[in-house]
């Protein structure tokens, strides 16, 4: 029902409609949260700055996430919506001052990032003309452009290509685009430590824990971290890394009690940086070991080589991307092959095995792969969506 007044006026305003696609002055995305999300979104990023080389890309996102935008080169300005996106979090007073602000910048061109029908809508209320975005379960009624989105979990879409779906609606050209983070040169310089000539591997056991959700499902068992630490400390010689904000620290600490390698070659950096740190950190590493997380996904942007143990979501949506670049690896053991976190949603699980079913010997070979090490005569660990 919702859908036919919005048609309607769609239907009316056509001609205005096709006209915005040509050659829009404004461009503006709406992704309120999270990070790794928002790095997902960077490749849709790339190709609008490539089809559209003097509009105005403007940004609209919160207060967790916007240093992804602030270290992405196609964007010229952000806007912080703060809490606004997250369920529970932010009034109707400032929503309705949010669509107030956005209606004063006169964009010609929205992408809607997000399945929420409350963002979807804002875009209408700022009065901009043309309104790109997913239509999951109805929830687009309000958009321009219902690009539809797969609710199969047989038939599972990386959420990278969700988004350049959007792009690809408006026949616009996309040529094999990247996740992309841009490191400034005060960050790179900041690294840990500033030379070394031994080999670095950042290791990230957290994981699952944003401003919308908690899901420490996805974290792989701190022993195997630990067990995985010490062999590649103790048998390849290399310093380990552990990063992570201020509420990793603990986390780490507790990978490093008990653990029986030499003095400064674990070192555990959470909370010690900032974002833009932490990605200078990885960008210098051989290679990123950790859970489907933030992290992760900033590591495939920064360029490193990524070993991702993966659970309760599939690599299929949240892998490494793109899922052909040979120099990342998911590892995944879901016994159903279905993941239970779909939707934006976990699933009722009956098994509960898929992290526990990864073991260390299998990340480990990956891990001698990766780093390009010779390896025993055995069947690939590797399990790509």
């Amino acid at each position: 029902m919702l859908r036919l007044p919005f048609a309607l006026q769609n239907a009316l305003r056509q001609p205005q409609i096709k006209r915005v696609k040509d050659n829009p002055r404004s461009i503006m995305l709406i992704k309120p949260c999270c990070i790794g999300d928002l790095i997902m979104t960077t490749p849709l990023l790339e190709v609008l700055r490539q089809n559209y080389p003097t509009a105005r890309i403007t940004f609209v996102t919160g207060t967790w996430s916007k240093a992804i935008a602030e270290h992405h080169p196609a964007v010229d300005e952000i806007i912080n919506c703060g809490s606004i996106g997250i369920p529970g979090r932010y009034t109707i007073k400032e929503y309705v001052k949010l669509a107030r602000q956005l209606r004063q910048s006169h964009f010609d061109l929205a992408f809607v990032l997000d399945r929420s029908p409350m963002l979807t809508l804002l875009p209408w209320l700022a009065g901009i003309t043309r309104r790109v975005g997913p239509d999951s379960l109805g929830r687009g009624f309000s958009l321009t452009d219902r690009v539809p989105v797969s609710t199969d979990p047989t038939h599972l879409q990386h959420q990278a290509e969700i988004y350049l779906d959007l792009v690809r609606a408006l026949d616009l050209k996309v040529d094999h685009p990247r996740m992309r983070f841009v490191t400034t040169p005060a960050e790179q310089q900041s690294i840990y430590p500033a030379s070394t000539t031994t080999r670095q591997v950042v290791v990230f056991p957290g994981g699952g824990s944003n401003p919308g959700m908690d899901l420490t499902a996805k974290r792989w068992p701190l022993e195997r971290y630990r067990a995985l630490t010490a062999r590649l400390v103790n048998e390849l010689g290399l310093q380990v890394l552990l990063i992570g904000g201020e509420s990793d620290k603990a986390l780490n600490q507790q990978l490093l009690d008990g653990l029986e390698v030499p003095a400064g070659l674990v070192v555990n950096l959470a909370g010690k940086t900032s974002f833009g740190e932490s990605a200078a950190q990885i960008e210098a590493c051989a290679l990123f070991i950790g859970n489907d997380s933030s992290p992760m996904h900033l590591a495939a942007a920064v360029g490193t080589p990524v070993l991702a143990i993966f659970g309760p979501t599939s690599p299929t949506e949240y892998g490494p991307y793109p899922l052909d670049d040979p120099q990342h690896i998911a590892l995944w053991r879901h016994p159903t092959e279905q993941p239970c976190f779909f939707l934006g949603k976990m699933q009722a699980c009956e098994h509960c095995t898929c992290m526990q079913s990864v073991t260390v010997d299998e990340v480990w070979q990956a891990a001698l792969r990766l780093l390009k090490y010779p390896q025993p005569q055995a069947a690939s660990p590797e399990v790509r969506p």
